[in-house]
C-alpha cells in the first residue's frame, strides 16, 4: 500500500472515533481543547497501527500497552497523566454516546482504573521545599541520564549549596520541557530556537523577568560546562538576549527602627527564647551576616575574647567579623541558657530551635517577623534588610567601599556598590562641606 493510500486509511480510521465532535462538547478554553485534541490524535493513532478501528474496538490491555509506551519514550510523569486523563474522559463520552446493539454487551470504559507506573504523586519527585520543583527520584533520573546534571551540579564546587541547588532545578526544568516534544533529545541537540521557544513559553506561562534571566544564567553556565565535558559542541545559549533586569533591594531600616527591633523581646517568651532572637538579630544587623552563615555559626565561630566571628560565606569562603557590644553581650546571656533546648544530637550549632537543632532560615524570618510586629513596624521586613542596613549606616558614617566589601564577603567590588548607597541626606552633606559655592 503506498503512502497516500496508508494516510486515507488512517485519516478514515480517526473519522470513527469522533475526536473532533468530542472536543467541541468540552467547556474549556479554545488553547485548551486544541491541546486535548492533539493528545487524544496521539493515543488513536497509537490504537489504530494495533488494529482498533473504533472506540469500542479498543481493550483495557491496548490502554495499558500505549501507557507503557509513553512511559518507555521518555515521557514527563506530567504529560503520561495528562495524556491518560485525556483518554480516560473521551473513553467516558463515548460510553454514555456510544448507542450499543441490541443483545451485545454494554460497551465499559477501557481506560478506567488504568494509571502510570510513575505518578507526580511519588513522594521522591515532590521532594522539595515549595512543591513545585522535583526532587531525587530513580525514575526521573534515569530519564534524564544523558544529560549528565548530576555530575554538572558537582561542577559548582565554588558556588554555595542552595545556588548549586537552583542551578540544577534550572537545568532540569529545560530538559523536562525539551524531552516533552522530544523524547530522544541530547545536550548536544539543543539549538538555539529551542532555548527562545522555551524562554517564549515561560513568558506565555507569566514568568517574570527575573526568573527567564536566571534560566538563561543557568542554562548558559551548563552549556558551558557540556563544552567542557564533552556532552555538546556548542552552547546554544551564545545568541539568546538575557532580559534586562532592574535591581531590586531591600529598603534600608534607619538607626532609630533598628534600635527599636532588636531591643524587642517578648516579655511573656521563656528566657531562652529571648535571648535566642536578641543574639541573631544582633548578628544580623550589628555584623551584617546573611541568614544561611547565620544558621550556619557554631560554639567554635566566636572568638576566644567574644570580639568577633569566624564566618564560613558563600563559595566556602571563611572570612573574620566583628562583634558589636551588644552582639558580645547577647552572646554571652544566650550561652548561659542554650543548654535549656540542646538536646544529646543538638551538636555544636551556635543558635538553636525549640527542638534543639541548629537554626532554619525559616526559622530566623518567623521570629524577626514576630519582632516586627511587637516594635510595630508597619509591613515587616526582611532579613537581608537588616544587612542591607549594616551596609548602608557604614557607608553613612564614611566607611568605605572596600572594608565594607570585606565585612560582607563580597568577592566582586561591583556587589558591593548593590548594597550600599549613600542617602540624599548624606550626599546634601558632603555637598554643602565640600563645594566652595554650596
Amino acid at each position: 500500500m503506498s503512502t497516500a493510500a496508508q494516510s486515507r486509511v488512517k485519516s478514515s480510521s480517526l473519522d470513527q472515533f469522533e475526536l473532533s465532535r468530542y472536543v467541541k462538547t468540552l467547556a474549556v478554553a479554545e488553547s485548551v481543547r486544541m491541546g486535548r485534541l492533539s493528545d487524544l490524535t496521539h493515543a488513536v493513532s497509537y490504537f489504530i497501527k494495533r488494529k482498533a478501528t473504533t472506540p469500542n474496538s479498543v481493550t483495557e490491555s491496548l490502554v495499558v500497552d500505549y501507557c507503557d509506551q509513553l512511559e518507555a519514550d521518555g515521557y514527563s510523569v506530567e504529560t503520561v497523566e495528562q495524556r491518560m486523563s485525556a483518554v480516560t474522559t473521551y473513553f467516558a463520552w463515548c460510553v454514555r454516546t456510544m448507542k450499543t446493539s441490541k443483545g451485545a454487551e454494554p460497551f465499559t470504559n477501557p481506560a478506567h482504573g488504568v494509571v502510570p507506573s510513575h505518578q507526580s504523586s511519588c513522594a521522591q519527585c515532590r521532594a522539595s521545599t515549595n512543591n513545585s520543583l522535583k526532587g531525587d527520584c530513580v525514575v526521573r533520573n534515569r530519564r534524564l541520564k544523558k544529560w549528565a546534571i548530576a555530575q554538572f551540579e558537582s561542577s559548582l564546587t565554588a558556588s554555595a549549596a542552595n545556588t548549586r541547588a537552583a542551578y540544577r532545578r534550572d537545568v532540569e526544568l529545560f530538559a523536562e520541557w525539551m524531552l516533552d516534544s522530544m523524547p530522544s533529545v541530547i545536550p548536544n541537540m539543543v539549538e538555539k530556537e529551542h532555548v527562545r521557544e522555551y524562554l517564549a513559553a515561560l513568558h506565555d506561562r507569566g514568568a517574570t523577568s527575573r526568573t527567564i534571566a536566571r534560566r538563561v544564567a543557568s542554562l548558559r553556565r551548563y552549556f558551558v560546562w557540556a563544552i567542557r565535558s564533552g556532552t555538546s559542541k556548542t552552547n546554544p545559549t551564545d545568541a539568546v538576549h538575557t532580559p534586562t533586569v532592574k535591581g531590586r533591594l531591600p529598603r534600608p531600616l534607619d538607626a532609630e527602627t533598628v534600635a527599636r527591633l532588636v531591643s524587642s523581646e517578648d516579655e511573656e517568651a521563656p528566657e531562652w527564647r529571648r535571648a535566642r532572637d536578641r543574639v541573631v538579630l544582633e548578628i544580623l544587623y550589628g555584623s551584617g551576616l546573611r541568614v544561611s552563615e547565620v544558621c550556619g555559626l557554631t560554639l567554635q565561630s566566636v572568638s576566644s575574647d567574644g570580639s568577633s566571628l569566624r564566618v564560613m560565606g558563600k563559595g566556602s569562603k571563611e572570612r573574620m567579623v566583628p562583634l558589636s557590644a551588644p552582639a558580645t553581650d547577647a552572646i554571652h546571656r544566650w550561652l548561659t541558657v542554650r543548654h535549656e533546648v540542646a538536646g544529646e544530637t543538638t551538636g555544636s550549632s551556635l543558635v538553636l530551635s525549640a527542638r534543639g537543632n541548629a537554626l532554619s532560615r525559616r526559622d530566623c524570618t518567623r521570629l524577626l517577623d514576630e519582632a516586627c510586629e511587637r516594635a510595630d513596624i508597619p509591613g515587616g521586613t526582611h532579613p537581608h534588610a537588616l544587612r542591607h542596613s549594616f551596609a548602608t549606616h557604614l557607608m553613612d558614617n564614611g566607611a568605605d567601599t572596600r572594608s565594607i566589601q570585606e565585612l560582607l564577603g563580597h568577592s566582586d567590588a561591583s556587589t558591593t556598590q548593590r548594597y550600599t548607597h549613600v542617602s540624599k541626606e548624606r550626599l546634601r552633606l558632603v555637598y554643602s562641606e565640600s563645594h566652595p559655592r554650596a
